[in-house]
């Protein structure tokens, strides 16, 4: 039976709480049981649905002789309906069908009706609505003699499926925005079974398949709508449709991460603001510019909020471009501009219809836009907004634009700058700028906190904050992944302490949960802790951060030794891959590596943004680095690396270099090597990489060198100019 949500009037004598369910197979309660069998007779069932759902539960006695006995004289009509009211009387309550002169009403006294229930669920709770729906309104009901009620009962029919129909969609959009793609598939499929030729049905299906990785499902409910139109209608779907069967065919709208969704840790505590972010992105492609950052501490879930953006902007058609930037293009002017131009606008539909002035001045910075017109040095840094927002414009007249940078904090304050104004005047393009940026972070560039100051000022758009997750969402995510509790107590237990421990950090969370999944001994001791004489804030029995050390070490020996020999090798550079150099440190052929790193990418190691392969945090170099290689293999790959980079002259090999050298031999010759790098990184004005080659020079000298230590300072002293 239907579950109703309604205030419960208590019974009163010879007056029973009566039931109706008209979804599905029409259904009475009285007082919880069976009615008496003449309450469901086909014409008594009939009177009491059609005035549970008059106006007021009333009607006229000549109006309901017309509905329901049309085929009999005044007087046999007028017979049977007061057979009725007098037998429904005696099973109901006398008091139940009121007559007064010459209108009958239905008392809502300990009344419960699904459709009307649904009506008043519909606006405030659709979820809960959609759930009361268990059929069509008076499924197989039938009454062939009164053809009035049955075009009542279909006028209903149409009206209520055509509402559910709506609700689903939107209760499938919001499970499709929360990442519960299951929920808004089956969601999709009821709405088709209402509307089986509904193309809004049918994209959430597909949509929602396709984003929860099942391409080939989301494929075959494009071909069985495809067929059912064909069959029933003789129409094709509409172009939009078939473009999104193809985007999804040729998978060009995947990003590479998504192909391992099944990795991604349960989504929790987040739903609203997945749900309030996917909104403004649809506002972007749809009506006019938005501009959406996303700050929070490192581990908050920005880069996956952003991640999934990238998956739905990109399902939906927009052209994109994708820039995550490394701590070395901080001090690297216009490098995230060229990893936007390079990572997707330069081969974007409509990229050929810029003005090549604008392309021109683009080329100066991007040397591969110089193949098409000759490349013109900027006056000033709004010659290049003005080219920026030319070579933008031109592709959203295609189709919509997603711009997107993670790691905002670390990229260069020139692009941003750029950024920051072109967004303000791309006059309602389809443009999303989406920017992830930590909170925390220091020497954030100017440009940026300009940027997240004037949008919702100046520039539409919103700052998305990514806060710690509630002790209830805790409690959620331990629900789905420590599966391994074996009581309530041992759930509560540690949720408080993972919640203690990680301080709502939901990555951090993860992180623990996963690595005490592969360690039974630790995760018992966790389990139990506190102890009954100590306290939440008790230390743990072990280094939660040495913890997490030991995950990594023992992800990397389940690699196989190729793999292995890749990740050491690359562990001696930067977090950016140089494949080259890891290469040659590995010993195999650069086309080995780069299968290689393929594999390393769907494990999670390594990440590839269309551009450069990176490790995908910073804590795997340094542990792979300190502990997945004897202190001789490490020696090793430092003297062959210095031998490599030898042959360079670029300012990062200069710099590791110079790092490698004050590790493995230490001296007069390796300190002139740092001194040099630090000048040359002054000179070009790369800060973070003059401070890294200058804790190199550091390294490299005695302290009893006061020479040298005067040199040191007065680079120092440059610096901090």
């Amino acid at each position: 039976m239907v579950e109703f949500i309604t205030e419960k009037h208590g019974a009163m004598p010879g007056f029973p709480p009566l039931e109706l369910s008209c979804f599905g197979a029409p259904m009475v309660l009285v007082d919880g049981g069976e009615p008496a069998p003449d309450v469901v007779w086909r014409k008594h069932l009939a009177l009491l649905v059609y005035l549970a759902l008059s106006p007021d539960h009333a009607r006229s006695r000549e109006h309901l002789l017309g509905l329901l006995w049309p085929e009999k004289s005044q007087n046999k009509a007028r017979h049977s309906l007061n057979e009725a009211l007098r037998r429904l009387r005696a099973s109901l309550g006398a008091a139940r069908l009121v007559s007064r002169g010459e209108t009958v009403q239905l008392s809502d006294f300990a009344l419960e009706v699904d459709a009307l229930q649904f009506n008043r669920l519909a606006d405030r709770d659709p979820s809960h609505a959609i759930g009361l729906l268990k059929g069509e309104f008076l499924e197989g009901f039938v009454l062939d003699d009164a053809p009035a009620f049955e075009e009542w009962a279909e006028a209903q029919r149409t009206q209520f499926r055509s509402r559910a129909a709506a609700l689903l969609l939107g209760v499938g959009e919001a499970a499709l925005a929360a990442s519960r793609f299951q929920d808004a598939q089956e969601v999709a499929r009821r709405g088709l079974r209402l509307n089986p030729s509904s193309e809004t049905a049918a994209n959430l299906l597909m949509r929602a398949a396709a984003l929860g990785g099942d391409a080939t499902g989301a494929l075959r409910a494009y071909h069985e709508f495809r067929g059912r139109l064909q069959r029933e209608i003789h129409e094709e779907p509409s172009r939009e449709l078939r473009a999104l069967a193809e985007r999804i065919r040729t998978e060009r709208w995947r990003r590479a991460s998504s192909r391992y969704a099944e990795l991604d840790p349960p989504l929790v505590g987040r739903s609203d603001t997945h749900r309030r972010v996917f909104e403004l992105l649809d506002a972007g492609i749809k009506s006019g510019t938005q501009c959406l950052v996303l700050v929070g501490d490192p581990g908050m879930g920005k880069t996956r909020l952003l991640n999934e953006c990238v998956d739905r902007l990109a399902l939906a058609g927009a052209s994109l471009a994708v820039a995550r930037p490394l701590e070395s293009d901080h001090d690297a002017p216009w490098s995230t501009l060229r990893l936007l131009i390079r990572s997707g606008l330069r081969s974007a539909p409509g990229a050929a219809a810029t003005d090549p002035r604008a392309l021109a001045v683009l080329a100066s910075l991007v040397p591969e836009l110089a193949e098409r017109v000759p490349a013109t040095a900027p006056q000033d840094t709004s010659e290049v907004v003005s080219a920026f927002v030319s070579l933008v414009k031109a592709v959203a007249d295609e189709q919509p634009v997603g711009l997107l940078v993670d790691d905002s904090h670390l990229g260069d304050g020139v692009s941003l700058g750029v950024l920051g104004a072109a967004i303000g005047n791309l006059g309602g393009a389809r443009v999303v700028l989406v920017l992830a940026a930590e909170s925390s972070a220091e020497n954030v560039p100017r440009e940026l906190l300009r940027l997240i100051c004037e949008v919702g000022r100046s520039i539409e758009g919103e700052v998305v904050r990514l806060d710690p997750l509630t002790l209830q969402a805790m409690h959620d995510l331990v629900s789905k992944l420590a599966t391994w509790c074996d009581t309530p107590d041992e759930l509560q237990r540690l949720t408080r302490r993972l919640t203690y421990e990680a301080g709502g950090n939901p990555f951090l969370a993860v992180t623990l949960l996963r690595d005490l999944d592969r360690t039974s001994t630790l995760k018992d001791d966790l389990v139990m802790w506190p102890t009954p004489t100590a306290t939440l804030e008790t230390p743990l029995p072990f280094s939660v951060p040495q913890l997490a050390r030991m995950a990594i070490v023992a992800r990397v020996s389940d690699l196989d030794e190729e793999c292995q020999q890749v990740l050491r090798a690359a562990s001696i550079g930067s977090r950016a891959l140089d494949i080259p150099l890891t290469a040659a440190l590995a010993e195999l052929p650069v086309e080995r590596v780069e299968d290689l790193l393929d594999q390393l990418e769907e494990k999670r190691f390594v990440t590839y943004d269309g551009g450069r392969y990176a490790f995908a945090a910073a804590l795997l170099p340094q542990v792979i680095s300190g502990e997945c290689m004897t202190r001789g293999q490490r020696q090793r790959l430092y003297k062959r690396a210095i031998l490599v980079l030898a042959s360079r002259d670029d300012l990062e090999s200069r710099v590791l270099r110079a790092e490698l050298r004050a590790r493995v031999e230490p001296g007069v010759e390796a300190f002139e090597e740092a001194v040099a790098a630090v000048r040359m990184a002054l000179e070009v004005g790369s800060d973070r990489t003059a401070r890294r080659a200058l804790v190199a020079a550091e390294r490299a000298v005695d302290e009893g060198d006061d020479a040298r230590r005067s040199v040191i300072q007065e680079l120092r002293e440059a610096l901090e100019r």
